[in-house]
Protein backbone atom coordinates (compact mmCIF):
# COMPACT_ATOMS: atom_id res chain seq x y z
CA UNK A 1 0.00 0.00 0.00
CA UNK A 2 1.40 3.19 -0.97
CA UNK A 3 1.30 5.43 1.77
CA UNK A 4 -1.04 8.76 1.38
CA UNK A 5 0.23 12.48 1.20
CA UNK A 6 -0.92 14.45 4.24
CA UNK A 7 -2.95 16.66 2.30
CA UNK A 8 -4.93 13.56 0.61
CA UNK A 9 -5.11 11.43 3.97
CA UNK A 10 -6.62 14.73 5.82
CA UNK A 11 -9.86 14.26 3.83
CA UNK A 12 -10.37 10.72 5.37
CA UNK A 13 -11.61 10.95 9.04
CA UNK A 14 -12.51 7.59 10.41
CA UNK A 15 -16.07 8.94 11.28
CA UNK A 16 -17.12 9.44 7.52
CA UNK A 17 -16.55 6.25 6.46
CA UNK A 18 -18.61 4.12 8.37
CA UNK A 19 -20.17 0.93 6.21
CA UNK A 20 -23.72 1.21 5.03
CA UNK A 21 -26.29 -2.31 5.78
CA UNK A 22 -26.81 -2.88 2.11
CA UNK A 23 -22.68 -2.96 1.67
CA UNK A 24 -22.87 -5.55 5.38
CA UNK A 25 -25.08 -7.91 3.84
CA UNK A 26 -24.86 -7.82 0.05
CA UNK A 27 -21.43 -7.15 -0.82
CA UNK A 28 -20.27 -6.54 -4.16
CA UNK A 29 -16.71 -6.67 -5.96
CA UNK A 30 -17.24 -4.28 -8.68
CA UNK A 31 -13.66 -3.35 -8.42
CA UNK A 32 -12.43 -7.03 -8.93
CA UNK A 33 -14.50 -7.62 -11.81
CA UNK A 34 -13.24 -4.17 -13.13
CA UNK A 35 -9.60 -5.42 -12.95
CA UNK A 36 -10.08 -8.56 -14.36
CA UNK A 37 -11.81 -6.74 -17.26
CA UNK A 38 -8.47 -4.38 -17.84
CA UNK A 39 -6.27 -7.43 -17.63
CA UNK A 40 -8.23 -9.16 -20.06
CA UNK A 41 -8.23 -6.02 -22.60
CA UNK A 42 -4.52 -5.92 -22.15
CA UNK A 43 -4.16 -9.63 -22.70
CA UNK A 44 -5.89 -9.79 -25.91
CA UNK A 45 -4.04 -6.73 -27.07
CA UNK A 46 -1.06 -8.80 -26.20
CA UNK A 47 -1.75 -11.58 -28.59
CA UNK A 48 -3.08 -9.14 -31.27
CA UNK A 49 0.68 -8.03 -31.15
CA UNK A 50 1.60 -11.49 -31.46
CA UNK A 51 -0.40 -12.62 -33.71
CA UNK A 52 0.60 -9.95 -35.96
CA UNK A 53 4.16 -10.14 -35.73
CA UNK A 54 3.88 -13.97 -35.90
CA UNK A 55 2.05 -12.73 -39.70
CA UNK A 56 4.39 -10.66 -40.87
CA UNK A 57 7.43 -13.18 -40.06
CA UNK A 58 5.33 -15.62 -42.00
CA UNK A 59 5.05 -13.77 -44.86
CA UNK A 60 8.25 -12.52 -45.24
CA UNK A 61 9.74 -16.15 -45.29
CA UNK A 62 6.84 -16.67 -48.17
CA UNK A 63 8.09 -13.98 -50.17
CA UNK A 64 11.77 -13.90 -50.26
CA UNK A 65 13.63 -16.11 -52.00
CA UNK A 66 17.41 -16.59 -50.70
CA UNK A 67 20.09 -18.82 -52.06
CA UNK A 68 23.15 -20.03 -50.79
CA UNK A 69 25.25 -18.12 -53.19
CA UNK A 70 25.46 -15.09 -55.58
CA UNK A 71 22.90 -14.93 -57.73
CA UNK A 72 22.15 -12.87 -61.56
CA UNK A 73 21.78 -9.54 -59.48
CA UNK A 74 25.37 -8.76 -59.25
CA UNK A 75 27.09 -5.73 -59.78
CA UNK A 76 31.14 -4.96 -60.29
CA UNK A 77 32.71 -2.11 -59.03
CA UNK A 78 36.64 -1.77 -59.09
CA UNK A 79 36.77 -5.64 -60.51
CA UNK A 80 35.11 -6.52 -57.16
CA UNK A 81 31.74 -8.50 -57.64
CA UNK A 82 29.08 -7.36 -55.66
CA UNK A 83 25.49 -8.78 -54.87
CA UNK A 84 22.26 -7.06 -53.97
CA UNK A 85 19.04 -7.80 -53.18
CA UNK A 86 15.92 -7.36 -56.05
CA UNK A 87 12.24 -7.12 -54.46
CA UNK A 88 9.04 -5.57 -55.64
CA UNK A 89 6.58 -3.53 -53.47
CA UNK A 90 5.28 -6.02 -51.64
CA UNK A 91 8.32 -7.32 -50.98
CA UNK A 92 9.29 -3.65 -49.52
CA UNK A 93 6.26 -3.34 -47.74
CA UNK A 94 6.50 -6.77 -45.81
CA UNK A 95 10.14 -5.92 -45.47
CA UNK A 96 9.21 -2.94 -43.38
CA UNK A 97 6.72 -4.35 -41.61
CA UNK A 98 8.98 -7.32 -40.59
CA UNK A 99 11.91 -4.88 -39.13
CA UNK A 100 8.86 -3.12 -36.82
CA UNK A 101 7.59 -6.65 -35.50
CA UNK A 102 11.33 -7.39 -34.99
CA UNK A 103 11.78 -4.38 -33.17
CA UNK A 104 8.56 -5.36 -31.04
CA UNK A 105 9.38 -8.55 -30.64
CA UNK A 106 13.34 -7.41 -29.16
CA UNK A 107 11.74 -4.51 -26.94
CA UNK A 108 9.47 -6.65 -25.61
CA UNK A 109 11.74 -9.23 -24.84
CA UNK A 110 14.32 -6.87 -23.47
CA UNK A 111 12.23 -5.75 -21.08
CA UNK A 112 10.80 -8.79 -19.92
CA UNK A 113 14.31 -9.81 -19.33
CA UNK A 114 14.46 -6.70 -17.03
CA UNK A 115 11.83 -7.49 -15.41
CA UNK A 116 13.08 -11.23 -14.56
CA UNK A 117 16.93 -9.81 -13.18
CA UNK A 118 14.95 -6.80 -11.47
CA UNK A 119 12.48 -9.54 -9.69
CA UNK A 120 15.39 -12.23 -8.56
CA UNK A 121 17.65 -8.88 -7.43
CA UNK A 122 14.55 -7.71 -5.33
CA UNK A 123 14.19 -11.69 -3.95
CA UNK A 124 17.82 -11.82 -3.11
CA UNK A 125 17.61 -8.39 -1.35
CA UNK A 126 14.74 -9.64 0.89
CA UNK A 127 16.09 -12.97 1.81
CA UNK A 128 19.30 -11.23 2.92
CA UNK A 129 17.12 -9.04 5.50
CA UNK A 130 15.92 -12.96 7.26
CA UNK A 131 12.00 -12.46 6.97
CA UNK A 132 10.59 -14.42 9.18
CA UNK A 133 6.46 -15.51 8.93
CA UNK A 134 3.78 -13.88 10.95
CA UNK A 135 -0.01 -14.53 9.95
CA UNK A 136 0.70 -15.59 6.93
CA UNK A 137 3.03 -12.38 5.81
CA UNK A 138 6.45 -11.71 5.87
CA UNK A 139 8.54 -9.40 8.33
CA UNK A 140 11.33 -7.41 7.22
CA UNK A 141 13.93 -5.77 9.44
CA UNK A 142 13.17 -1.89 8.52
CA UNK A 143 12.29 0.95 10.56
CA UNK A 144 10.14 2.96 7.49
CA UNK A 145 6.05 2.07 7.26
CA UNK A 146 5.91 -0.04 4.43
CA UNK A 147 3.59 -2.77 3.14
CA UNK A 148 3.51 -4.49 -0.17
CA UNK A 149 3.00 -7.85 -2.02
CA UNK A 150 6.31 -8.55 -4.17
CA UNK A 151 7.34 -11.65 -6.34
CA UNK A 152 6.37 -12.73 -9.72
CA UNK A 153 5.77 -16.47 -10.09
CA UNK A 154 5.21 -16.49 -5.99
CA UNK A 155 4.22 -13.53 -4.63
CA UNK A 156 4.37 -12.66 -1.10
CA UNK A 157 2.89 -10.26 1.69
CA UNK A 158 5.98 -8.07 3.32
CA UNK A 159 5.51 -6.31 6.37
CA UNK A 160 8.43 -3.86 7.67
CA UNK A 161 8.91 -3.30 11.60
CA UNK A 162 7.88 -0.30 11.07
CA UNK A 163 5.11 -0.90 10.08
CA UNK A 164 4.24 -3.21 13.29
CA UNK A 165 5.01 -0.45 15.41
CA UNK A 166 2.98 2.07 13.58
CA UNK A 167 -0.59 0.48 13.22
CA UNK A 168 -2.78 -1.07 15.50
CA UNK A 169 -4.43 -4.91 15.19
CA UNK A 170 -7.31 -3.83 13.27
CA UNK A 171 -5.19 -0.97 10.63
CA UNK A 172 -2.95 -3.89 10.90
CA UNK A 173 -5.62 -6.75 9.51
CA UNK A 174 -6.78 -4.50 6.67
CA UNK A 175 -3.11 -3.97 5.18
CA UNK A 176 -2.65 -7.36 5.33
CA UNK A 177 -5.69 -8.20 3.69
CA UNK A 178 -5.23 -5.53 1.14
CA UNK A 179 -2.16 -7.12 0.13
CA UNK A 180 -2.93 -10.63 0.10
CA UNK A 181 -5.68 -9.36 -2.89
CA UNK A 182 -3.00 -8.14 -4.66
CA UNK A 183 -0.93 -11.58 -4.05
CA UNK A 184 -4.26 -13.47 -4.90
CA UNK A 185 -4.53 -12.18 -8.04
CA UNK A 186 -0.65 -12.31 -8.69
CA UNK A 187 -0.82 -8.66 -9.01
CA UNK A 188 2.84 -8.08 -9.68
CA UNK A 189 3.00 -10.44 -12.48
CA UNK A 190 0.46 -9.07 -14.24
CA UNK A 191 1.47 -5.57 -13.95
CA UNK A 192 5.10 -6.85 -15.11
CA UNK A 193 3.07 -8.01 -18.18
CA UNK A 194 1.57 -5.11 -18.75
CA UNK A 195 4.91 -3.43 -18.58
CA UNK A 196 5.76 -5.74 -21.26
CA UNK A 197 3.03 -5.42 -23.47
CA UNK A 198 3.52 -1.50 -23.54
CA UNK A 199 7.63 -2.42 -24.51
CA UNK A 200 6.54 -4.04 -27.48
CA UNK A 201 3.90 -1.66 -28.83
CA UNK A 202 6.09 1.05 -28.40
CA UNK A 203 4.48 2.58 -31.61
CA UNK A 204 1.23 3.71 -29.18
CA UNK A 205 2.70 5.88 -26.34
CA UNK A 206 -1.07 6.66 -25.86
CA UNK A 207 -1.45 2.78 -24.23
CA UNK A 208 0.81 3.87 -20.86
CA UNK A 209 -2.97 5.30 -19.95
CA UNK A 210 -4.16 1.20 -20.40
CA UNK A 211 -1.35 0.58 -18.11
CA UNK A 212 -1.92 2.97 -15.64
CA UNK A 213 -5.80 1.91 -15.35
CA UNK A 214 -4.40 -1.66 -14.89
CA UNK A 215 -2.47 -0.36 -11.81
CA UNK A 216 -5.06 1.73 -10.56
CA UNK A 217 -7.73 -1.12 -10.63
CA UNK A 218 -5.49 -3.35 -9.01
CA UNK A 219 -5.20 -0.83 -6.12
CA UNK A 220 -8.78 0.00 -6.23
CA UNK A 221 -9.72 -4.05 -5.90
CA UNK A 222 -7.10 -4.67 -3.10
CA UNK A 223 -9.05 -1.67 -1.16
CA UNK A 224 -11.81 -3.72 -1.91
CA UNK A 225 -11.16 -6.80 -0.30
CA UNK A 226 -9.90 -5.30 2.57
CA UNK A 227 -13.17 -3.71 3.31
CA UNK A 228 -14.96 -6.80 2.59
CA UNK A 229 -12.58 -8.58 5.06
CA UNK A 230 -13.87 -6.27 8.14
CA UNK A 231 -17.22 -7.17 7.26
CA UNK A 232 -17.63 -3.69 5.17
CA UNK A 233 -15.90 -1.32 7.74
CA UNK A 234 -13.81 0.67 6.32
CA UNK A 235 -12.20 2.88 9.17
CA UNK A 236 -9.66 0.04 9.22
CA UNK A 237 -8.43 0.68 6.07
CA UNK A 238 -8.63 4.63 6.49
CA UNK A 239 -6.84 4.34 9.93
CA UNK A 240 -4.07 2.56 8.16
CA UNK A 241 -3.61 5.35 5.41
CA UNK A 242 -3.66 8.01 7.85
CA UNK A 243 -0.82 6.50 9.90
CA UNK A 244 1.09 5.25 6.97
CA UNK A 245 0.49 9.21 5.44
CA UNK A 246 1.83 10.84 9.08
CA UNK A 247 4.34 8.51 8.97
CA UNK A 248 5.46 9.18 5.55
CA UNK A 249 8.22 11.62 4.33
CA UNK A 250 7.91 15.07 2.47
CA UNK A 251 8.19 12.29 -0.76
CA UNK A 252 5.74 10.18 0.17
CA UNK A 253 3.73 9.27 -2.96
CA UNK A 254 0.08 10.54 -2.42
CA UNK A 255 -2.82 8.33 -2.76
CA UNK A 256 -5.31 8.42 -5.92
CA UNK A 257 -8.40 10.50 -5.74
CA UNK A 258 -10.07 7.64 -6.98
CA UNK A 259 -9.12 5.25 -3.75
CA UNK A 260 -10.24 8.01 -1.36
CA UNK A 261 -13.37 8.24 -3.19
CA UNK A 262 -14.14 4.30 -3.25
CA UNK A 263 -13.31 4.36 0.51
CA UNK A 264 -15.62 6.91 1.48
CA UNK A 265 -18.35 5.30 -0.04
CA UNK A 266 -19.01 7.51 -3.36
CA UNK A 267 -19.63 6.05 -6.53
CA UNK A 268 -16.32 5.28 -8.64
CA UNK A 269 -16.45 5.09 -12.38
CA UNK A 270 -15.12 1.34 -13.14
CA UNK A 271 -14.41 1.80 -17.12
CA UNK A 272 -11.94 0.89 -19.17
CA UNK A 273 -10.22 3.92 -22.02
CA UNK A 274 -12.33 1.97 -24.44
CA UNK A 275 -11.62 3.93 -27.47
CA UNK A 276 -7.76 3.44 -26.82
CA UNK A 277 -8.49 -0.50 -26.80
CA UNK A 278 -10.76 -0.25 -30.21
CA UNK A 279 -7.69 1.76 -31.51
CA UNK A 280 -4.81 -0.28 -30.61
CA UNK A 281 -6.68 -2.92 -31.43
CA UNK A 282 -7.71 -1.71 -35.12
CA UNK A 283 -3.85 -0.54 -35.81
CA UNK A 284 -3.01 -4.19 -34.71
CA UNK A 285 -5.97 -5.57 -37.04
CA UNK A 286 -4.23 -2.94 -40.23
CA UNK A 287 -1.06 -3.92 -39.89
CA UNK A 288 -2.09 -7.65 -40.04
CA UNK A 289 -4.22 -6.89 -43.20
CA UNK A 290 -1.45 -5.04 -44.89
CA UNK A 291 1.00 -7.88 -44.31
CA UNK A 292 -1.80 -10.36 -45.91
CA UNK A 293 -2.27 -8.06 -48.76
CA UNK A 294 0.97 -7.34 -49.68
CA UNK A 295 1.89 -11.15 -49.59
CA UNK A 296 0.09 -11.84 -52.20
CA UNK A 297 1.86 -9.80 -54.67
CA UNK A 298 5.39 -9.91 -52.97
CA UNK A 299 8.13 -11.45 -54.48
CA UNK A 300 11.72 -10.72 -53.90
CA UNK A 301 15.74 -12.36 -54.09
CA UNK A 302 18.84 -12.52 -52.31
CA UNK A 303 21.70 -13.74 -51.58
CA UNK A 304 23.36 -14.64 -48.15
CA UNK A 305 25.90 -12.46 -48.85
CA UNK A 306 25.73 -9.07 -47.16
CA UNK A 307 24.14 -6.46 -50.06
CA UNK A 308 27.10 -4.89 -51.33
CA UNK A 309 29.57 -5.66 -48.36
CA UNK A 310 30.88 -9.20 -49.93
CA UNK A 311 30.46 -12.37 -52.66
CA UNK A 312 31.79 -14.68 -49.55
CA UNK A 313 28.66 -14.51 -47.15
CA UNK A 314 31.18 -17.46 -44.61
CA UNK A 315 33.74 -15.11 -44.22
CA UNK A 316 30.55 -12.46 -43.46
CA UNK A 317 28.61 -14.80 -41.10
CA UNK A 318 31.95 -15.64 -39.22
CA UNK A 319 32.88 -11.84 -38.49
CA UNK A 320 29.30 -11.37 -37.54
CA UNK A 321 29.65 -14.23 -34.77
CA UNK A 322 31.92 -12.89 -32.38
CA UNK A 323 30.56 -9.12 -32.79
CA UNK A 324 26.95 -10.83 -31.67
CA UNK A 325 28.48 -12.20 -29.02
CA UNK A 326 30.13 -8.88 -27.72
CA UNK A 327 26.70 -7.16 -27.81
CA UNK A 328 25.29 -9.63 -26.01
CA UNK A 329 27.52 -9.69 -23.34
CA UNK A 330 27.36 -6.07 -23.24
CA UNK A 331 23.04 -5.85 -23.28
CA UNK A 332 23.61 -8.51 -20.17
CA UNK A 333 26.33 -6.78 -18.02
CA UNK A 334 24.04 -3.55 -18.76
CA UNK A 335 20.90 -4.97 -17.72
CA UNK A 336 22.76 -6.71 -14.54
CA UNK A 337 23.27 -2.64 -13.57
CA UNK A 338 19.65 -2.55 -12.58
CA UNK A 339 18.84 -1.27 -9.60
CA UNK A 340 17.46 -3.70 -7.54
CA UNK A 341 13.01 -3.38 -6.97
CA UNK A 342 11.95 -0.97 -4.30
CA UNK A 343 8.41 -2.09 -3.30
CA UNK A 344 6.87 1.10 -5.54
CA UNK A 345 7.61 -1.40 -8.37
CA UNK A 346 5.42 -3.86 -7.50
CA UNK A 347 1.47 -4.10 -6.46
CA UNK A 348 1.01 -2.06 -3.78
Amino acid sequence: MTPASPRRSAALPAATVRPSRSAVHAPQQPAAIAARRAFGAGFLLGVLGLASAGIVFARLFESWRVAPGPASHVISVFGQRLSYPTANTGAIVITALAILGLLMAAAAAWRAARELLASRAFGRAIAARSPRPLDGAWVIEDDRAQAFCAGLLRPRVYLSTGALELLDSAALAAVIAHERQHARRHDPLRLACSRVLLAGLFFVPALRRLTQRQHALAELSADEAAVLSTGGDRSALASAMLSFSRAGDADAVGVDPERIDHLLGERVHWGLPVALCLGTAAALSTLIALAVLAGHAAAGSATLAPPFLSGQPCVAVLAMIPAAGALAGWAYARTRRIVAYTPATEAQ
